[in-house]
């Protein structure tokens, strides 16, 4: 057994890697606003999204091309395979994320969509 405690300090923090297959984090976005995210991330796997406490509004291209606004809710999971970005209005927001432990993560330019850079995990 092993036992996490919890304080969301930072904006990600994973709290398990099994090392394989998926890991779990915490994820407090520290942008107060859609105007201030400048990239989208895109990982090549799906990510899961459990809205713990306070206000988290997640930011995402939808298949059009669309910029949409997506406000997540408590107790209510959310997963994308889109660009998505968070922010938190009054900086309460804090989510629990699920994604595979090996991925790549392509980030682009907001507004245009343009591929800015790509990190593997």
């Amino acid at each position: 057994m092993t036992e996490s405690p919890i304080t969301p300090h930072k904006e990600w923090e994973v709290i398990f890697n099994e090392g394989t297959h998926w890991r779990v984090g915490i994820y407090r976005p520290p942008l107060r606003s859609a105007a201030a995210i400048r990239e989208l991330e895109q990982h090549s796997c799906p990510e899961a999204f459990l809205l713990l406490s306070g206000t988290l509004v997640m930011v995402y291209r939808n298949a059009d091309g669309a910029l949409v606004e997506k406000k997540l809710q408590l107790m209510e999971l959310t997963t994308f395979t889109e660009p998505h970005a968070g922010y938190s209005p009054d900086g309460s927001g804090v989510a629990y994320v699920v994604e595979n432990a090996q991925f790549e993560t392509v980030y682009t330019d907001k507004l245009s969509g343009a591929e800015t850079r790509r990190v593997r995990v």
